[in-house]
C-alpha cells in the first residue's frame, strides 16, 4: 500500500478514536432472510457470480515452475490451472473431450501432459489434444478442435484468478485480473502479497450460507462480545474504516496500539503494525493483512445454507526450520480459533433464520459494508431488493 494512503487511513482512524466514532452510512437497512436460504437465489448466484466473474482460486506460489498445476472444484466447475513455459497461466475445464471423465485427479503436481484415466486420451500443457489411442476409430474427431475446454485465467498481486465459464468463440483467454482489482492491486502488492508463499492450507464445511460467512468479517460491531476472551483485547470496540473499491471493499480494523502513532512523525507510520487490513475481493474471497503475514479465506457455496471455507496463510518465505514452522502454526491457530468463534455465531444465525422469528435481518449504519456486499450481489445477479 502506498505510504500516502497509509497515512490517510491512519489519520482517519485517529480522528475516530478522538471522537469515539466509526465509519458509518447515513442510515441502516434491512435484508429479507430469504437472501440466506432461497434456492432460486443461490442457483442464480452460482450461474452468474461463480461462473461469469473472475474468482480468486489460489496463489502464484502454488505454481512456481512451468508445468506446475493445481486442480480446483469448489466453484462447481472442475478446473485445471497450469503454469506455462512463458510464465503465464492457462486454465481449462478438467473434463476429457471423449466421454467426459475427469482428466487430472491430483490436487497439484508438475506434468508435461495430462492423460485421461478412462481411455488414455492425452492433452498437452496448453490443453491441446495430443494422442487418441486407436485413433483409426475416431475419424469423426478433429484433434485440433478437441482440446480441453479453455476458460479465462490471469494473475494480479500474486493471486490466481479464473472465470469458470467456457470461453466464447474468439474470446481472449487472458483474464485482466489487474483491471478487476483496480486500485487494490497496488495495496496488495505493497503489503507483499505477490511475493509471499502459501502455508498451512485447510478446508472446512460450515452450516451457513456463503453470504452469511462473508458478512461475519465485514464489521467490528461483534468483536467485543464474540471475541472477548481471545482477540478483542487488541482491538477497539466497534471502530473501523470501510472503503468501497468497485465491487470490492477495503476494511481497516485498528488495534489499540495505533494511539502510539499520534506522537510519532507521519513519515514513520506503518498501518499494518497497528491494524488488520481486510480486503473483500468480490464475490467470495477475504484477504486479511496482519503485521508480518497475510491470511486468505475463499468462501464457496455448497447449497443454499452451507458453505466450504478454504483458507491458508501467505508468509514471507518457506519456513526452513521447526522453529519457523512452529511460529506460523501458532499464527494459524490464532486465526482459526477466532474464525471458529465467528462461524459458531454464523451457524447460530442460520438456524435462527429458519425459525420464522424474523422476516428480515437488520444492518446498522456502521454495518454498511454488509449492505454494500449484498447490493453488489443483487446488482450482478439482477436480483430484486427485498
Amino acid at each position: 500500500m502506498h505510504r500516502d494512503r497509509q497515512i490517510e487511513l491512519v489519520r482517519r482512524v485517529l480522528a475516530h478514536v478522538e471522537a469515539k466514532t466509526t465509519d458509518t452510512a447515513p442510515a441502516g437497512e434491512m435484508l429479507d432472510v430469504s437472501a440466506y436460504s432461497d434456492e432460486a437465489l443461490i442457483d442464480r448466484e452460482n450461474q452468474v457470480l461463480f461462473r461469469e466473474l473472475p474468482l480468486a482460486i489460489g496463489h502464484a506460489s502454488q505454481l512456481p515452475r512451468p508445468g506446475d498445476f493445481i486442480t480446483h472444484d469448489a466453484s462447481g466447475v472442475p478446473l485445471l490451472v497450469v503454469r506455462r513455459d512463458d510464465g503465464g497461466v492457462d486454465a481449462f475445464i478438467n473434463v476429457c473431450r471423449h466421454r467426459g471423465t475427469r482428466v487430472e485427479a491430483a490436487p497439484h503436481g508438475n506434468k508435461r501432459a495430462f492423460s485421461c484415466p478412462y481411455h488414455g486420451w492425452t492433452y498437452g500443457k496448453r490443453g491441446q489434444l495430443v494422442t487418441i489411442p486407436h485413433e483409426r476409430g475416431f475419424a469423426c474427431v478433429d484433434k485440433t478442435s478437441r482440446g480441453l475446454v479453455r476458460v479465462a485465467a490471469g494473475e494480479a498481486s500474486g493471486i490466481v484468478f479464473v472465470r469458470p465459464a467456457p470461453l466464447a468463440e474468439g474470446e481472449d483467454a487472458a483474464l485482466d485480473a489487474r483491471a478487476w482489482l483496480g486500485p487494490l492491486v497496488e495495496d496488495l502488492e505493497g503489503f507483499g502479497v505477490s511475493s509471499s508463499v502459501l502455508y498451512g492450507a485447510r478446508s472446512v464445511d460450515k452450516a451457513l450460507s456463503w453470504k452469511l460467512a462473508i458478512d461475519i468479517f465485514l464489521e467490528t460491531y461483534h468483536l467485543r462480545p464474540t471475541h472477548k476472551d481471545t482477540i478483542y483485547p487488541m482491538f477497539f470496540d466497534n471502530l473501523g474504516l470501510v472503503d468501497r473499491v468497485g465491487p470490492h471493499l477495503r476494511n481497516v480494523f485498528p488495534k489499540r496500539t495505533i494511539n502510539q502513532l499520534a506522537a510519532e512523525p507521519e513519515s514513520s507510520w506503518t498501518l499494518r503494525a497497528h491494524a488488520n487490513v481486510l480486503f473483500h475481493l468480490f464475490p467470495n474471497t477475504l484477504v486479511l493483512v496482519q503485521p508480518d503475514h497475510t491470511a486468505v479465506l475463499h468462501v464457496w457455496p455448497n447449497g443454499a445454507t452451507r458453505a466450504t471455507v478454504a483458507s491458508y496463510l501467505l508468509v514471507p518465505e518457506p519456513p526452513a526450520s521447526d522453529k519457523a514452522r512452529g511460529y506460523w502454526d501458532a499464527n494459524a491457530a490464532v486465526l482459526y480459533g477466532a474464525t471458529e468463534e465467528d462461524f459458531t455465531m454464523g451457524e447460530s444465525i442460520q438456524r435462527g433464520l429458519s425459525s420464522g422469528a424474523n422476516r428480515e435481518v437488520v444492518f446498522g449504519a456502521f454495518e454498511h459494508a454488509l449492505g454494500h456486499f449484498h447490493a453488489e450481489v443483487r446488482r450482478h445477479t439482477h436480483a430484486r431488493s427485498v
